[in-house]
C-alpha cells in the first residue's frame, strides 16, 4: 500500500519525551506526522510522542487508536485531525494499557466512548492502585476518570461504528494481558499495538507474555490483512515484514532454549550476551525484560511446572 503523501506538523516543544520501541525516555525531537492510507477516510499518526495512532473519519464522526503519551501530546493529536476533517471524535480504541498509548486521553472530548479490553481496563486499575496518582494522568499513570467503557470480553468481536467496520481481536497475553488487535477489513489493515515494535518487549508485571506473543504473531500472519500499522515504526509492516521479524526472534528463541536444555543458568546467559540481555528502563523506572531473559525465565518456569 503507497501513500501519496504526508502531513507533518511542527511542534514547538523544546524537546518531548518520546517513547520507542527498546524503552521510555529517550528525549529528541519529533514531529508529528500524518500519513495518509486512504485520503479523508484513514490516517495513521507518528509522534510527537508515544505510540502510533489510527485516524479513521466516518460517516459523522472519528474514531481514534491509541492517544499518545501526555495530555499535550494528545492536545496536537485532536488539533492534527481537527485539520483533517471538521467531524467530531466521538470513539478511541486503546490497542493496551501503557502509559504511551493512552496518556493523552485526558486532551479528548468528555463524552466519548472508550474501547478497551477488560484486562487492559484492569491493569489501569492496578497502576492507580499501587502507583503514585498523576493529576491529569500523565506519562505513565492513567486518569482514574477516563477509563475504557466500552468493554471487550470476548475473543472476536465485529462492530461498527459511524458506518466503518471494525473487528476486534483478543489473542491471549502478549506484551501485556489486554492487547487488542484492530483490524479494518473494508482496508485489509489491522492496528496492532505493541505486537510489532522494534523489540519484542514483554510486560511481565502485567501477564505478559513472550509465548504469548509468538501466538499473537501467527495469528497476525493468519488475518486476511496486508498491512499491518505497528506501535511504534516509521512505516508500515506487510506480511512478509512481519514474518522476518518472527524469524527473527525465532533464531533467538531457539538458541536460548537450546542453552536452558544444556544446563546453563542466569548468569551463564547473561556472561554470555552481555548488553544484549539487559533490561531496559520501561514506565517510572520499571524495568523490562530483554527477549532473552524472558525467553530463559518462561522456558526454566515451564520446567517446575507441577505435573
Amino acid at each position: 500500500m503507497k501513500f501519496r503523501k504526508t502531513l507533518k506538523l511542527g511542534i514547538a516543544a523544546a524537546a518531548i519525551c518520546v517513547v520507542s520501541g527498546n524503552g521510555y525516555g529517550q528525549e529528541r525531537q519529533m514531529p508529528m506526522t500524518v500519513h495518509p492510507i486512504k485520503e479523508g477516510k484513514l490516517y495513521w499518526v507518528e509522534g510527537p510522542s508515544g505510540g502510533n495512532s489510527g485516524v479513521i473519519i466516518g460517516d459523522t464522526g472519528v474514531v481514534v487508536i491509541d492517544v499518545k503519551t501526555t495530555p499535550e501530546a494528545g492536545a496536537q493529536l485532536v488539533a492534527a485531525i481537527a485539520k483533517l476533517t471538521p467531524k467530531p471524535i466521538t470513539h478511541v480504541i486503546e490497542t493496551h494499557s501503557d502509559g504511551d498509548h493512552i496518556g493523552g486521553i485526558v486532551s479528548f472530548p468528555q463524552d466519548i466512548k472508550i474501547i478497551g479490553h477488560i484486562n487492559n481496563k484492569n491493569e489501569q486499575r492496578a497502576v492507580l492502585a499501587y502507583a503514585t496518582p498523576i493529576p491529569g494522568g500523565g506519562k505513565c499513570a492513567p486518569d482514574p476518570d477516563r477509563l475504557p467503557n466500552m468493554l471487550i470480553y470476548k475473543d472476536k468481536v465485529s462492530a461498527t461504528l459511524d458506518g466503518e467496520h471494525f473487528v476486534f481481536h483478543y489473542f491471549g497475553p502478549s506484551h501485556t494481558n489486554g492487547d487488542l488487535i484492530v483490524e479494518l477489513p473494508d482496508y485489509k489493515l489491522a492496528f496492532t499495538g505493541d505486537i510489532i515494535t522494534t523489540t519484542a518487549p514483554i510486560h511481565p508485571e502485567k501477564s505478559g507474555s513472550l509465548a504469548g506473543w509468538f501466538h499473537t504473531a501467527q495469528q497476525l500472519l493468519a488475518m486476511n490483512v496486508t498491512t499491518y500499522v505497528g506501535g511504534h515504526a516509521s512505516t508500515t509492516d506487510t506480511k512478509d515484514s512481519l514474518r522476518s521479524k518472527v524469524a527473527e526472534r525465532q533464531v533467538v528463541r531457539d538458541k536460548i532454549d537450546a542453552l536452558v536444555a544444556q544446563g546453563k543458568t542466569e548468569s551463564d546467559i547473561k556472561t554470555m550476551f552481555g548488553k544484549e540481555a539487559a533490561a531496559t528502563v520501561g514506565c517510572s523506572g520499571v524495568p523490562r525484560p530483554s527477549q532473552i531473559m524472558e525467553e530463559y525465565n518462561e522456558k526454566t518456569d515451564k520446567a517446575q511446572e507441577i505435573k
